[in-house]
């Protein structure tokens, strides 16, 4: 069962119509769950399109980055960088899946790109005491990010069934 924080679809496209008034869902926190908008079919796949368009991007602008870096700075702080941000996207993925549940899959979607941001932001001024911090925290981000993502699609899939009037998990 998904979370109450990632219950809602994050980039919605098109106005939702509020079909939905099921407030029989305890939301974890001692409340009730608000409605629940109702999107078409259509709007579901578009969302997901755009967003899968949108993360693709992303990523590829965090691997050029790593493969331009060597580049920008000396090959072996670059490596050093490299490093240190897939270590931390390691150990990240430990604590990923309780941020996103704490924070809800929008506000980390939201939070990694601005992670993912500062850590490319860093080669503008390239020192070690700067790109090291900034690989830690590319490499939280990235955590941070693909768990997101995964939460997001997940809840997609789900709303798509339902929408279809397919059986589904959810």
């Amino acid at each position: 069962r998904l979370s109450a924080a990632t219950h809602g679809l994050a980039f919605m496209t098109k106005a939702p119509n509020m079909a939905s008034t099921d407030f029989s869902d305890d939301d974890g926190f001692g409340g009730v769950r608000p409605p629940r908008p109702a999107y078409s079919p259509r709007d579901l796949m578009r969302n997901a399109l755009v967003f899968s368009a949108s993360f693709a991007i992303l990523e590829g602008c965090i691997s050029a980055t790593i493969i331009i870096s060597h580049e920008v700075v000396e090959h072996h702080l670059a490596s050093s960088v490299s490093a240190v941000l897939y270590l931390f996207f390691a150990l990240g993925t430990l604590v990923a899946p309780a941020l996103v549940r704490r924070a809800g899959v929008k506000r980390s979607l939201v939070a990694s790109m601005l992670m993912y941001a500062v850590y490319t932001a860093a080669y503008m001024a390239p020192s070690p005491t700067v790109l090291y911090p900034a690989g830690a925290l590319g490499g939280l981000a990235g955590a941070l990010l693909w768990t997101a993502q995964g939460a997001y699609y997940t809840t997609s899939a789900v709303e798509y069934s339902k929408a279809k009037g397919r059986a589904s998990v959810g």
